[in-house]
């Protein structure tokens, strides 16, 4: 791709540890009907996990709300009811859905209780963010469960993917790795080439003031990406072929507007 690195990337926002998490689990486990507050909180220090309170809170208070533990509180005749902690299950739950997207920042009108939830792994659980008070998957796994639902069930909401694909940097590396788990590992990257190709050409069917709102957005994205040495993963085949022919009847006006909407340019 012949890309002039001229824009600075940025870098990611810093992420929980999915380890962490795992480790946490494993120690609540261990420690049965023991499992407080404190005494997680000495053996998280003394296996190295977890040494101070407020860490342990965040976490403790994700994997309460990922459905992996359970809490309950007991009168001890402290001041403070103690908190006792058990595991519920191994496989984390997160929300998902288009009023999840709308939340991430989806500048489309969207049913605001369009959410479902899914099961995640401990890296998808540390990924994702309280959003009105809600435990919404990462941006990245949002975008993939929408596109293979589309692909199953042709539900049309590839647009939102352009939209976001077209106006946002992402954890590149993340989401065609979740692509390929999900088996639309060609359809994503052959929507990013497309995106590509449509910007890098010099006609256009839409409105120059589209075009180049679309092109600038887009291309500095995609020079972010190839700085970080990421573009060449679009370039590889992927896994999974789920999606791949509603992306290739994707038409330049379809991927336009789609993106213009998102930036605000079209109606």
């Amino acid at each position: 791709m012949a890309i002039r690195l001229t824009v600075q990337a940025l870098p990611l926002p810093r992420l929980l540890d999915a380890t962490k998490a795992r480790g946490l689990t494993k120690i609540v486990r261990r420690l049965g009907g023991a499992a407080s507050f404190r005494n997680i909180l000495r053996e998280a220090a003394r296996g190295s996990v977890i040494r101070d309170n407020e860490t342990l809170r965040l976490y403790l208070d994700l994997l309460v709300a990922g459905n992996v533990l359970r809490v309950r509180t007991r009168d001890v005749g402290s001041v403070r009811l103690q908190q006792l902690y058990s595991v519920h299950s191994i496989k984390p739950e997160v929300s998902v859905g288009l009023a999840a997207l709308r939340r991430h920042g989806l500048n489309w009108e969207v049913p605001e209780t369009e959410t479902r939830i899914v099961s995640t792994d401990f890296e998808g659980l540390a990924r994702s963010r309280f959003l009105d008070s809600t435990l919404m998957a990462s941006l990245e796994d949002c975008l993939i469960h929408e596109l293979h639902v589309d692909a199953r069930r042709n539900t049309g909401t590839v647009s939102f993917i352009i939209a976001i694909l077209s106006s946002e940097r992402l954890d590149l590396p993340y989401l065609l790795r979740r692509a390929d788990e999900m088996r639309v590992g060609q359809a994503v990257r052959l929507l990013l080439r497309r995106i590509l190709e449509i910007v890098s050409s010099r006609e256009t069917e839409v409105s120059a003031s589209i075009f180049l709102a679309v092109r600038t957005q887009f291309l500095k994205i995609a020079r972010q990406y190839a700085q970080r040495g990421f573009w060449k993963l679009v370039d590889e085949r992927g896994v999974g072929n789920l999606g791949v022919r509603m992306v290739r009847s994707l038409t330049e006006h379809d991927v336009m507007l789609a993106a213009g909407k998102q930036l605000g340019v079209t109606g």
